[in-house]
């Protein structure tokens, strides 16, 4: 008795097991980076809520409250401690605003986070000893930390 090959190749199969195993890993690696694209974004959602309460009191639109200016300051001090640790190499995707220049000028961007962290601590002391003018006068170094790290290595919204 005869048996008859099937009709497609044995590279072909293989070739196809071949993608669909690449892809599993694609996939795969895509998963394994999405809880860092998700805490990144949860991060900067929370330092614009903290934004959101700072702002106002600095431009004198509210009226200035030391013990929220100071809670406010300390959640960007805090994510600012752990915003680094949330762009592994490589953790893009299309649902994300990182540009490849985080990784090609990883020390330049972490740096950025260092000096928002020290910005914040700054503006949390001020708040704690009751200071609004010195609080007021501070507040710029942490406004320039942002825009140091949106400019070049954020992608603009649409």
């Amino acid at each position: 008795m005869k048996m008859s090959m099937p009709s497609t190749s044995f590279a072909s199969v293989l070739g196809a097991a071949a993608f669909g195993i690449a892809m599993l890993g694609a996939v795969a690696g895509a998963s394994a980076q999405a809880p860092e694209i998700a805490a990144r974004q949860e991060l900067m959602k929370a330092n614009g809520a903290a934004l959101r309460v700072l702002v106002p009191m600095v431009r004198g639109e509210a009226p200035w409250n030391a013990a929220a200016a100071g809670q406010a300051a300390a959640t960007v001090q805090s994510d600012a401690a752990k915003g680094k640790g949330l762009f592994p190499a490589g953790s893009t995707a299309p649902n994300s605003a990182a540009l490849p220049a985080i990784w090609e000028r990883k020390a330049e961007f972490d740096a950025i986070f260092d000096r928002q962290r020290d910005a914040a601590a700054n503006l949390v002391r001020l708040a704690a000893a009751g200071d609004e003018a010195g609080f007021k006068a501070a507040f710029p170094a942490l406004g320039q930390t942002c825009g140091a790290c949106h400019t070049p290595f954020r992608r603009p919204a649409n």
